[in-house]
């Protein structure tokens, strides 16, 4: 698992699945460790979500969407 960055409270993480692709490209956003959403890459719709993401939190993923993506094609052969 590889941390993209980190929000105040959350981390934004893209996991590595290999042996499993089975996803889209996302991200995950973990609080105290735990998920609390995923997003889409693509597209950046929210799924998953256990909390609502503070609207900071969304923008900045925007705002790294293209760096968020050469990481999951990094971490999982393209």
């Amino acid at each position: 698992m590889a941390r993209a960055f980190r929000f105040g409270n959350y981390g934004v993480y893209v996991l590595p699945e290999r042996g499993q692709p089975h996803h889209l490209p996302h991200a995950h956003v973990m609080r105290r460790n735990q998920r609390v959403a995923s997003v889409y890459l693509w597209t950046l719709t929210v799924y998953h979500q256990c909390e609502p993401l503070p609207a900071q939190l969304v923008e900045r993923i925007r705002i790294e969407q293209p760096a968020l993506l050469d990481l999951w094609v990094e971490l999982n052969d393209g």
